[in-house]
């Protein structure tokens, strides 16, 4: 959709939408440009989720003359945005990097052995266990002053949730789908050869990646 059809496509769906749905999409809005992903799996993002569905014309409209793409991923009940032009982009710490891949691989995992119905879930002990396995502790863990930043920023953008409760091994971490489309990979392998790259090197947090 170029900007001209963008522009005619979003007057006509926004002046057909009631005074509340003006406010909500531009909540909505708001709300994308600040976290980028929504899923229907988190609680208090179902209502959102299902509003962008219904008026997915308006959304689409305005991101694209934004410069935005909104990409909708029914299967996975997942809805974000996405820069044309590459802005936008953000510098990760070595750790946040680490931990999505990780988080992308246990989800995978357990995602083979759960219902359509059920949520992912993990303990903070697996975590652990995974980035030993694959080299990158040398069977130490992940202080808490690393681990909790990581973990924070995660939730901010809806790529997990959890209760912080002092953060001990049995501590659950729920894992969303949103995790699929934030390491842009095409299958696990591709992960852990993300992961082998980084264990090669030195494994300081300081080093910053660029990540999608």
């Amino acid at each position: 959709m170029n900007k001209t059809n963008a522009m005619k496509q979003f007057n006509e769906a926004y002046q057909q939408l009631k005074e509340g749905e003006k406010n909500n999409v531009s909540r909505i809005i708001n709300k994308l440009l600040q976290v980028n992903f929504l899923t229907k799996r988190k609680p208090g993002d179902a209502t959102d989720y299902r509003f962008i569905l219904a008026f997915k014309e308006v959304f689409m409209a305005f991101f694209t003359l934004a410069d935005f793409t909104l990409n909708i991923h029914r299967e996975d009940e997942v809805v974000y945005i996405s820069n044309d032009q590459l802005f936008n982009h953000m510098r990760l710490r070595k750790t946040e990097s680490i931990m999505i891949l990780i988080l992308r691989i246990l989800y995978q995992r357990k995602s083979d052995y759960v219902t359509l119905d059920d949520d992912v879930e993990i303990f903070l002990h697996e975590i652990h266990s995974e980035l030993t396995r694959i080299g990158y502790l040398d069977h130490k863990r992940i202080t808490k002053d690393r681990l909790k930043p990581a973990l924070v920023f995660l939730r901010n953008y809806n790529m997990i949730d959890y209760i912080d409760r002092g953060l001990q091994d049995d501590a659950r971490i729920k894992i969303y789908p949103t995790i699929l489309y934030v390491t842009n990979l095409d299958s696990i392998k591709e992960v852990v050869d993300r992961l082998d790259e980084y264990t090669e090197g030195d494994t300081s947090d300081h080093e910053e990646i660029d990540e999608d």
